[in-house]
């Protein structure tokens, strides 16, 4: 099959893009091309920046989950170790995003287990530690993978192109967060600020009133408060609706 610019695959997200990426490879196709049908539809879409953030090799610095979601909804690469798990404090977080190149060398030290219970989930996950900073593996209870998942994504990182990103109801965290020498740094909260790196959310869209629901869902198709290829592209606030 030739004379093609975008292969647009229907069903892409409920088969996997990795799937659908593997088995285009298998028929000789230019898996470059493969677009799944879900990212057309997320607001702010235009194929010429989907296709610059693609060649970006963006790496996401995050405090919890939200890299790694990110990159899954929008069926991007991860470059980036901070994938399914989070920082233990936000301070550690911030320690981190001060010297990530002196941590991201130091090995995981294992420092035990915790149990997870969400209904859906129920197992012990692992604790590792970098130097003084606490990984929560909140996603894996398979040990081994965590490490070895760890040690692959971290070869990956683009120090070149990096996003820091987190969340936090605290000023005084947001203002040592804005203050990190960072290209491109997002900081979600719950009230208004005139700091760079603050993407205000307005806190009554909170289910069941926490305020970090709105930041798990940042990614999906529904809802959307910033333009999110925007905000990943040059750090810049594009709101989709009035906050």
């Amino acid at each position: 099959m030739g004379g093609y610019d975008i292969l647009l695959v229907a069903g892409a997200r409920q088969m996997g893009i990795a799937e659908v990426v593997k088995f285009a490879k298998s028929i000789k196709l230019d898996a470059d091309k493969l677009l799944g049908d879900w990212i057309v539809c997320i607001p702010g879409f235009t194929l010429e920046k989907y296709r610059k953030l693609q060649r970006s090799q963006l790496s996401i610095f995050s405090f919890d989950c939200l890299g790694g979601i990110i990159n899954h909804d929008l069926g991007l690469k991860t470059f980036s170790p901070f994938f399914n798990l989070r920082v233990e404090y936000y301070e550690e977080f911030l320690r981190f995003l001060k010297h990530p190149r002196v941590y991201i060398e130091e090995e995981l030290e294992f420092q035990g287990t915790r149990h997870r219970n969400s209904g859906k989930e129920v197992f012990d996950y692992p604790i590792y530690s970098i130097g003084n900073v606490t990984l929560l593996m909140v996603h894996y209870s398979n040990f081994d993978e965590a490490v070895k998942k760890w040690n692959e994504r971290k070869k990956r990182i683009n120090w070149y192109n990096i996003i820091a990103m987190m969340d936090t109801e605290s000023q005084e965290i947001l203002e040592k967060f804005d203050a990190l020498t960072y290209g491109k740094k997002v900081c979600f909260v719950p009230f208004k600020s005139n700091l760079d790196s603050a993407f205000y959310i307005d806190p009554k869209y909170a289910v069941n009133g926490s305020f970090r629901s709105v930041i798990a869902n940042l990614a999906q198709i529904v809802p959307h408060y910033y333009n999110v290829f925007d905000m990943l592209l040059y750090g810049k606030k594009t709101p989709l609706i009035e906050m």
